[in-house]
């Protein structure tokens, strides 16, 4: 079995890396993820300045972070959500043509590396996202009554919830039949974990549990106001390395 070289996998990943940015891919990404993350953000300045009014009316003031970053963070996990598979969808499809296939023929690269190479571009470009929503919240933050604690949690729920997100495309990828199959399928599977808290209170009690601890956006939402459950931290490590464990793109040589 060939040893894993974290050197080989960086390597790939940097190649990767370049090839979705300099590609329409990685614009569109950017574009779609940065122009709903400023529309909503610009909502919830909206919203916080004018419940903020009422609360200095009564001689009070909100948290600026807490008000405003708490109802964000779920909102910019979903649009990771529809942004990710633009960074999977192509990662097994087009490996031939990238010429990444003569690259593992000389290095060689396994399986394993190939994997770890795409998750590692991958997360890497989406998590760069996630962080230039973050400096309007800082800024915010800074000016008025707000804390950087929270803002870091937030930050750490959004690497976790990447990194899942990821994990799990590179899976649906590396069964699909095309990129366009991949992206509708990794769409598919993502929006069922993450909506499957919205019919929790439909159900009867045992099954609302189950389908409520499955449910992604419940979890982002701890780390919203400050809390960093160990529960919430194994949920995303373990969907992680199950959806790397399930993306094989072809035997060892």
């Amino acid at each position: 079995m060939p040893r894993l070289s974290l050197g080989n996998s960086i390597a790939l990943a940097r190649r990767e890396w370049k090839g979705f940015w300099s590609g329409p891919a990685g614009g569109l990404a950017a574009a779609v993820f940065l122009v709903l993350a400023g529309l909503w953000f610009y909502n919830s300045v909206a919203s916080y300045a004018s419940a903020n009014l009422d609360a200095m009316g009564r001689g009070m003031a909100l948290d600026s972070t807490l008000a405003l970053f708490s109802g964000s963070l779920e909102r910019l996990g979903l649009i990771l959500l529809l942004v990710t598979p633009l960074s999977t969808m192509r990662a097994y499809a087009d490996f031939a043509g990238g010429g990444h296939l003569d690259m593992t023929l000389a290095l060689p690269l396994s399986r394993a590396e190939i994997t770890l190479a795409h998750f590692l571009a991958g997360a890497g470009s989406m998590y760069l996202l996630a962080l230039l929503s973050l400096p309007p919240f800082a800024a915010l933050a800074l000016l008025g009554t707000g804390s950087a604690r929270l803002l870091l949690c937030g930050a750490l729920g959004l690497l976790l919830v990447t990194l899942a997100f990821v994990a799990t495309g590179l899976a649906v990828a590396s069964a699909a039949s095309s990129p366009s199959a991949s992206a509708l399928l990794t769409l598919g599977v993502l929006g069922v974990f993450w909506a499957a808290g919205w019919a929790a209170p439909y159900l009867p009690s045992g099954a609302a549990y189950l389908i409520q601890g499955l449910a992604f956006a419940p979890r982002l939402s701890h780390f919203a106001a400050g809390f960093i459950d160990l529960n919430d931290v194994l949920y995303f490590l373990v969907l992680t390395l199950a959806g790397l464990w399930l993306a094989r793109p072809f035997p060892d040589r």
